[in-house]
C-alpha cells in the first residue's frame, strides 16, 4: 500500500500522488486489450471545453454498448457539466468547482475553507472506489484526479500524445498511433484499449423538453422564419482570436444568403460573443437575427430549429455537428484533420491549403490562411451543403443512435 493518511488529509494524499507517479511505468505501451470486469466501476476524466467534451461522447457510447453493467462516473468542470448530464450512458457527473476554488486561491483568507473543500472533494471521489480511471484529457491537473482517486488501473495517452508529464501518473498507455487523428477517432482509441472494439457509433445529442421551451418563446419572438434558416456563430472563446474570420466577410456573407436563398439569419454567441454579433449585424444591409442567451444545451436545442451551421472551429460547431446540423466549418491555422467536424455529421469544410498551415502561432498578425478565405468561397459550400442536406431524408439527428436525455 503507497504511504496515505486514512484520514485524508493534504499530507496524506501528497504521499499517494508521489506513490501514483512512481508506481507508473512511462514505457509500459498498450499492446493487447485489457478486458474489464462487466460489473467494472469507471472513471471518465474529460474536464475541458465543449468541442473536446462533446468528441469524447461516442467513445463513452461504446463504451457501456460493452459493459452495459458497468458504473461509468464523469469528472467534468462547470462549463460543461450540462451536455453530460444529459447524458444516459454516463450513471454520475462529478463536478470539479475550478472556477470557485480558483477564485478562493486569490484571497489567502478563504485558504482553510479552500483546503477543506478539496479534501472533502477528494475523499467523496475515494469512497466511490473506482478501479479503472480513463483519463481523455491528458493533463497534470487529470492525471492527480486519476492518482487520488485510488483507482489501481489508470489509462491514459503514451508521452506525446498527452501534456505536463500527464503519462507518468498512469499504468496503461494508448498510442493512438497517428499525431493528427482526428480527436474523435482518438478518443475511441481509448475505449479500445480496454477491450471495446467497435466502430465510431452515431451519437447525437437530444435537449429536454426544457431546453426547448427558451428557444420556442424566441422563435415566437422573430416569427416568421423562413428557410433556410442558418446559425452564424462568429466568436470563439476567450484567448483564441486567431480562430475568428472576420466581422465585415461574415456581414457580406450573411446578405449574400438573405439575398440569393432568402436565408433567415441567426446570430449565434456564447460568453463575450455579443459584441460580434452585433458588431456584424450592425454592417449588414439585410435584416439579421441575434440569438438570446443559451445554456449549451439550449444552445443545442436552437440549433435543432436550423437547417445550417456555419463558423469556425469552436465549440459551439461540435456542439453543432452532435446535434444533427449540417455545418460550413472555417478553418484557419487550426489542423483541419485533428479539429474536424464529426465524421457522421453532414459537412464542409472551408480553408485555404498554404505552407504555414496550420500552426500553432495564436500570436500571428499576418492571418494569411484567413484573409484568402473570401465570403463567395464560404457561400459555394452553404448552397452545396443547402442542396444535399434537402434531400435528405431522414435528418443525420434522426437517422443515427440518438444520446437518450435522462428523465
Amino acid at each position: 500500500m503507497p504511504p496515505v493518511s486514512r484520514r485524508g488529509d493534504v499530507k496524506g494524499f501528497l504521499p499517494r500522488i508521489a506513490w501514483g507517479v512512481l508506481s507508473a511505468n512511462p514505457l509500459s505501451y498498450m499492446i493487447n486489450p485489457v478486458k474489464l470486469p462487466e460489473t467494472a466501476k469507471i472513471l471518465v476524466i474529460r474536464l475541458g471545453s465543449v468541442g473536446d467534451v462533446v468528441r469524447t461522447l461516442p467513445a463513452i457510447s461504446a463504451l457501456r454498448a460493452c459493459y452495459p453493467r458497468a458504473t461509468i462516473d464523469w469528472v467534468i468542470q462547470e462549463l460543461s457539466a450540462d451536455v453530460v448530464r444529459s447524458v444516459r450512458d454516463v450513471d454520475n457527473v462529478i463536478v470539479l468547482p475550478r472556477k470557485r476554488w480558483v477564485r478562493m486561491i486569490r484571497k489567502p483568507v478563504f485558504y482553510p475553507r479552500l483546503i477543506k473543500e478539496i479534501t472533502g472533494w477528494i475523499r467523496a471521489l475515494r469512497r466511490r472506489r473506482y478501479d479503472t480511471v480513463l483519463d481523455f484529457h491528458g493533463i497534470l491537473k487529470s492525471g492527480i484526479i486519476g492518482v487520488v482517486s485510488g483507482a489501481g488501473r489508470r489509462v491514459g495517452f503514451k508521452k506525446g500524445y498527452c501534456k505536463e508529464f500527464n503519462f507518468l501518473f498512469n499504468r496503461i498507455h494508448v498510442d493512438p498511433g497517428d499525431p493528427r487523428l482526428n480527436r474523435v477517432y482518438k478518443n475511441l482509441e481509448m475505449v479500445h484499449a480496454v477491450g471495446c472494439d467497435l466502430p465510431l457509433p452515431k451519437v447525437w445529442l437530444t435537449p429536454s423538453e426544457k431546453d426547448f421551451e427558451r428557444i420556442d418563446a424566441f422563435w415566437s419572438e422573430i416569427s416568421p422564419v423562413r428557410s433556410p434558416v442558418i446559425a452564424i456563430q462568429p466568436s470563439s472563446s476567450k484567448n483564441t482570436d486567431f480562430k475568428r474570420w472576420f466581422p465585415d466577410r461574415y456581414a457580406r456573407l450573411c446578405d449574400t444568403l438573405v439575398e440569393t436563398l432568402g436565408a433567415t439569419i441567426i446570430l449565434t454567441w456564447g460568453p463575450g460573443g455579443r459584441k460580434a454579433v452585433e458588431e456584424i449585424q450592425g454592417l449588414m444591409t439585410q435584416p439579421a437575427h441575434i440569438a438570446c442567451s443559451t445554456s449549451l444545451m439550449e444552445l443545442s436545442a436552437l440549433f435543432k430549429r436550423c437547417d445550417m451551421y456555419i463558423g469556425g472551429d469552436t465549440g459551439p460547431m461540435h456542439l453543432a455537428c452532435f446535434s444533427g446540423l449540417p455545418a460550413v466549418v472555417i478553418y484557419g491555422p487550426t489542423d483541419a484533420r485533428v479539429n474536424a467536424p464529426y465524421p457522421h455529421s453532414l459537412h464542409r469544410v472551408v480553408r485555404v491549403d498554404i505552407p504555414c498551415s496550420p500552426c500553432r502561432d495564436k500570436t500571428c498578425v499576418r492571418l494569411d490562411c484567413m484573409k484568402m478565405i473570401t465570403p463567395e468561397m464560404v457561400f459555394k459550400e452553404a448552397v452545396s451543403l443547402w442542396e444535399t442536406a434537402r434531400k435528405m431524408e431522414p435528418s443525420p439527428s434522426v437517422a443515427g443512435r440518438e444520446v437518450a436525455v435522462r428523465s
